[in-house]
């Protein structure tokens, strides 16, 4: 009974110790050689689910509940260090820098890699980068830090201001140019993205390669940009508050003539034109002197209608953390954007001002079930609300278009308002008052409801085999629009408005009939529910074996989306990889997609999109070691394969079927004749299209010198597009039955792009510079264009979106208008007038004589500088972006002489004196077509643009944590940062607009904008 009793109390005591091990309380400090690094995570070895975060001081807390007593210690940047605690209960850990980026991870589909052997063209920006982008579309940022990223930002409107993006330049000459959106595995549409809350992003990738966009297929031509939202860590809850206020203004600001100058300016376009001045003598010193505000007026609309400055704010609550079984992450937030619109309507009781405002939140939810177990449960969802002012533009395309208008607001149009408050009119301009339109005609209201849900499971089968596990997911996604609005009854001069005499003190009426305003009608409509299901299964296998290190993936793809009562589009496919490393030495990989689409017949739905990549790490070669120590990385890789694009459009969606349609003409038919309509042969249907291809090579390097202080990365890539759906050019239109489109165009585009980083640590001083470069062009190969009577006419051979136009030559003199010798077009022209190169030498200017002008409008070249320090709490970071290689070019109200306001570039326009030292062709009336910007295109108004930017720029200071953790606080930060605040551009020498415009015609879309941002984050 003794010997038991003894065992009981042995077996006790080391129940206990082992209790006691399970609950053991560690506290230390990390850091490296130089301070304290706060961020830093920690878990306990054998159970990834207990962990905590450094924080702003460099210490931390944990409590052990495993048996390991070994800690492990992670830091991006860093070497991860294990450290056992056993017989301890305080650490000082010291980290080591990675200079090779061993530990160093990047983000690919439908999983994660190593840096160090990768062997594919990825590039990626951290969360703090992406957070320092004050407005509130998450890509307007990304061009100048991730390299083979290019944008361009057409609006800043409110709630619109989402830029245009590209991965390596376009490839295509069809619409179908952007990449793929990828959000925690799950596919975006460009609208979803813009509207997506920085604050919730973990990181942002670009996927440039064969390699790593060959696992989507049919998708993955134009690159796909990959971005991962924040998960939770196991401790104890974090909350994190951040509040931000901006103030926002234009990024230009068009200068107009003022109504003397465009009275005068007025007539001489008159007199030229060979008719009477259209203003008196009279009329001219009473626009100088400014006696007669009331019939003469000199109105400055910029200043009347816009304020000067807008604001907007952003505020954001996450809650993070969690247990071994539970993890999370919610996050919530509001954005308000609010227009530059003064408010003219407040009498009316409603907005007229542009606005945007956007409630978001997300919840990701990972649970550990059971030990090989886990499940993922995601949900987020997004409000939003756009008001836009009913303006009721004479010229229907909006408010800023007007303003650009000589023929509708030009600065004598009218008088605001009369003496009695009334709304002034003008008789001989004949428009409606604008601010009486702002002021009474309502709003229309879009609300935007997105909703997405995503539930998957992990199951570990290391059972079978060690490294094996399945996953399944299943993802629904619902977006909808509904409007409201408040609208006039009546038209758009439904409020009085009055001329007013200053002589007699008369008040004439516009219309006589009309005495007050007409009441409100509510409006309202619902757009169609669009829905996305996605269902993926997959096996993952990742092992080592001593040296050897391999992985490989199998995912099953299903996605259905339907756009209201419509068919829905399906798309299915398998994905396949597998890579092996040896030492991280000599690496391999695989990657291949079989998947497709209904869009196509199906005998055509389905294809193989193989690539293969290969990379060798030289710095881990002795030779390489011991010649050249200073080097930490120095790996070659490169890679090759086919992808696709299944973009059709609305023109060439479901292709294959043939279209008949109702004819408008009627037969009639039987002994007593009956009319009935005929039916009409559409467009031939095309059995055998199928998807745009592409073969893509790339080859790289990626060098880390000098223990990690200097990184390049430097890629070449050559992709070749075939198959391009194309219509039939060279088939005569006569033929008489229209043709289905076909698989034959090719495009050539190829580039290079990188970046180069260096970062140093003086004591307490860190501080960085890095610049990347992105350089893309491209080639036209074929189109089945039809034959041009001469070569340079030929749009094969240029790039996509080459303009054709004429060569300016000068302006037509006197002594031209009768010399045989100088070419003449076959319209009327006169003196003074744009001359062009008579290309084919037959002394006709006509369009035998147009050629390609300028280039595209997408920069080929993008340029970023970003630098920063971080001292003692304080930071701060700059970005400078530069494109080049585009051109721009605008017509009409944008420049266009009484199409136009004037101009101060109107004061240099053609005279018999200036000659060809003019600026610009003659002031005409009546405007000859050969100088008509919007008839005949030219290289005169095409401007090779570029532009340099200070995109963004943070400064901040974090407060020491001696002073807020009697506060109980973990850290209190203040900041101020900026977005788009310096420009210098070659635009301004000619066009009053934003470098980054859409080329074209008028200028109609809202501008730019400028942000002063300040704020305030705190945690607990």
């Amino acid at each position: 009974m003794r010997k038991i009793l003894i065992v009981i109390y042995i077996l006790t005591c080391v129940s206990c110790g082992l209790v006691m091990a399970q609950t053991k309380t560690i506290t230390g400090i990390v850091r490296d050689n130089g301070g304290p690094l706060p961020g830093t995570g920690i878990v306990e070895k054998g159970l990834p689910n207990n962990g905590t975060v450094v924080d702003g001081e460099g210490k931390f807390k944990l409590t052990l509940k495993g048996t390991t007593q070994t800690i492990i210690v992670k830091s991006i940047g860093y070497l991860t260090q294990e450290v056992n605690v056993s017989g301890k209960n305080t650490v000082e850990i010291t980290l080591a820098a990675d200079t090779k980026g061993l530990e160093e991870v990047v983000v690919v589909g439908y999983g994660v890699q190593k840096k160090i052997t990768n062997t594919g063209a990825v590039s990626s920006i951290s969360a703090a980068e992406v957070r320092q982008n004050p407005t509130a579309s998450v890509q307007n940022t990304l061009a100048g830090r991730l390299p083979g990223f290019t944008s361009q930002q057409r609006s800043g409107q409110p709630g619109k201001d989402g830029a245009d993006f590209f991965i390596r330049g376009v490839s295509s000459y069809v619409s179908g140019q952007r990449p793929l959106i990828i959000v925690d595995d799950i596919e975006y549409n460009y609208a979803d993205v813009a509207q997506l809350d920085p604050n919730e992003i973990e990181t942002i990738s670009i996927l440039k390669d064969a390699s790593t966009t060959a696992i989507y297929g049919i998708k993955g031509a134009n690159g796909v940009l990959v971005i991962t939202t924040k998960r939770g860590r196991a401790g104890k809850p974090g909350i994190n508050f951040k509040s931000e206020l901006g103030i926002s203004e234009m990024t230009f600001k068009p200068n107009f003539l003022d109504s003397y100058q465009a009275a005068l300016l007025t007539n001489q376009g008159y007199v030229n034109s060979g008719q009477a001045p259209f203003y008196t003598e009279q009329d001219i010193e009473l626009f100088k002197n400014g006696t007669d505000p009331y019939g003469h007026p000199n109105v400055n609309w910029f200043d009347e209608i816009f304020n000067p400055t807008s604001q907007q704010s952003r505020t954001n609550l996450d809650i993070s953390g969690g247990t071994e079984s539970v993890k999370y992450f919610v996050s919530l937030g509001y954005l308000w954007q609010n227009g530059l619109m003064k408010d003219f309507s407040s009498a009316s009781d409603v907005n007229n001002n542009y606005y945007y405002k956007r409630y978001n939140f997300r919840s990701n939810l990972d649970i550990q079930a059971t030990k090989t177990l886990s499940f993922r449960l995601d949900m987020t969802g997004r409000f939003g609300e756009t008001n836009d002012p009913i303006t009721y533009s004479p010229e229907g395309e909006g408010l800023i278009r007007e303003v650009y208008s000589y023929n509708f607001l030009p600065p004598f149009a009218y008088a605001i308002y009369n003496p009695d408050g009334s709304y002034g009119y003008n008789p001989k301009l004949n428009t409606t008052n604008v601010i009486g339109r702002l002021a009474t005609q309502g709003y229309n209201r879009s609300f935007d409801n997105d909703l997405n849900i995503t539930f998957g499971g992990t199951q570990l089968l290391d059972f079978i085999t060690k490294g094996l596990s399945a996953k399944a997911l299943i993802a629904y996604s619902s977006a909808q629009t509904n409007s409201r609005g408040l609208v006039r009854s009546g038209t758009v001069n439904s409020f009085p408005q009055y001329s007013y005499n200053i002589t007699t003190g008369a008040y004439i009426p516009k219309d006589p009939n009309l005495y007050r305003i007409p009441p409100f009608n509510l409006t309202s409509s619902s757009g169609n529910a669009q829905r996305t299901t996605n269902v993926q299964a997959s096996l993952n296998y990742r092992r080592s074996f001593a040296n050897h290190n391999t992985y490989g993936l199998v995912l099953l793809n299903q996605n259905s989306y339907v756009d209201g009562p419509v068919v829905p589009v399906n798309y299915r496919g398998l994905t396949f990889r597998a890579g092996y490393d040896y030492k991280q030495k000599y690496l391999i990989e695989f990657n291949a997609g079989y998947n497709g689409t209904d869009k196509f017949a199906k005998q055509n739905r389905y294809g193989w999109f193989p690539a293969v990549s290969i990379g060798w790490n030289l710095a881990e070669e002795k030779i390489f070691k011991k010649a050249l120590p200073f080097i930490d990385l120095f790996k070659l890789r490169g890679s090759y394969g086919l992808v696709g694009s299944d973009f059709t459009g609305s023109s060439f969606a479901y292709a294959y079927d043939q279209i008949y349609s109702s004819s408008a003409t009627s037969y009639n038919f039987g002994p007593v004749p009956t009319n009935a309509l005929g039916i009409t042969e559409g467009t031939l249907g095309n059995n055998s299209i199928t998807w745009e291809k592409e073969k893509k090579l790339d080859v790289g390097v990626d060098v880390n010198v000098f223990k990690g202080k200097i990184a390049l990365t430097v890629d070449y890539f050559n992709n070749d597009r075939y198959d391009i759906l194309t219509r039939r050019e060279s088939v005569p239109a006569f033929i008489g039955v229209g043709l289905p489109p076909v698989n034959l165009g090719k495009v050539n585009n190829k580039g290079w792009d990188g970046e180069i980083t260096f970062k140093d640590r003086i004591n307490d001083f860190d501080y960085f510079i890095r610049g990347t470069f992105s350089f893309a062009e491209n080639k036209v190969v074929f189109r089945d264009e039809a034959q041009q009577r001469y070569p340079w006419l030929q749009a094969t051979g240029n790039p996509v979106g080459q303009n054709f136009g004429y060569i300016f030559d000068g302006f037509y003199s006197e002594a031209d208008l009768t010399n045989p010798e100088v070419a003449k077009p076959t319209t009327a022209f006169r003196s003074g007038d744009l001359k062009y190169k008579d290309l084919n030498g037959d002394k006709i200017i006509d369009a035998f004589d147009k050629a390609a002008i300028g280039k595209p409008n997408l920069p080929s070249t993008t340029l970023g500088v970003t630098l920063g320090f971080n001292y003692k709490g304080f930071n701060f970071s700059a970005l400078f972006t530069s494109s080049s290689g585009y051109s721009l070019a605008l017509a009409s109200e944008a420049i266009s002489a009484f199409s136009s306001n004037f101009q101060p570039i109107h004061l240099q326009a053609w005279t018999p004196e200036l000659g060809n030292d003019a600026k610009f062709p003659i002031i005409s009336r009546t405007v000859s077509a050969i100088s008509a910007a919007n008839v005949s295109q030219s290289d005169f108004w095409q401007v090779n643009a570029k532009y340099l930017r200070l995109k963004t720029m943070e400064i901040g200071y974090q407060l020491p944590a001696r002073w807020v953790k009697p506060i109980g606080m973990n850290a209190i930060r203040i900041y101020a940062n900026g977005y788009n605040l310096l420009t210098w551009t070659n635009i301004d020498k000619f066009y009053q607009a934003d470098p980054e415009a859409n080329t074209g015609g008028k200028i109609s879309a809202y501008p730019n904008q400028r942000i002063y941002n300040f704020g305030l984050s705190f945690s607990l």
